[in-house]
């Protein structure tokens, strides 16, 4: 009976044990550079520049190498600069941040890859200092 009950908690231990890392990317993700997002970069997110935008819908269409995405801009996704080029820390972002042309990597809601939805996160690469950007600092 001792042996089966310490099985059972060594069992538990390692089930938890192995949760920190989903909790602890979700904390960081903003910081990873756009692109190096480990388990999700190109297999759940998708990577390409912003073709369009409607500030009116809060959409905009994302387009890459494998074609194009409709991405809803929603109160809960978040946005995020990826300044790493730059040698500077990643930034909050808003929606007047998404801009046509520019490089954004975006995770929808949800664990898979779609084609269209609401976006839970969008990394947006700065390649360029802006003064506006400076300012929150």
């Amino acid at each position: 009976m001792r042996r089966f009950l310490i099985g059972v908690v060594a069992i538990g231990v390692l089930l938890w044990g192995g949760t920190p890392y989903a909790h602890g990317q979700k904390a960081t993700e903003m910081f990873v550079p756009l692109g190096q997002s480990p388990g999700l970069s190109g297999k759940v997110t998708i990577i390409g520049s912003i073709e369009t935008i409607s500030a009116r819908n809060r959409t905009i269409v994302v387009t890459g190498s494998a074609g194009s995405w409709s991405v809803q801009v929603t109160k809960r996704t978040q946005i995020w600069l990826d300044r790493s080029t730059l040698r500077l820390s990643s930034q909050n972002g808003t929606f007047a941040d998404l801009r046509k042309g520019r490089l954004v990597e975006v995770k929808y809601e949800g664990s898979k890859r779609k084609s269209k939805g609401p976006a839970e996160w969008i990394k947006v690469e700065i390649t360029k200092p802006s003064a506006k950007l400076e300012e929150r600092r």
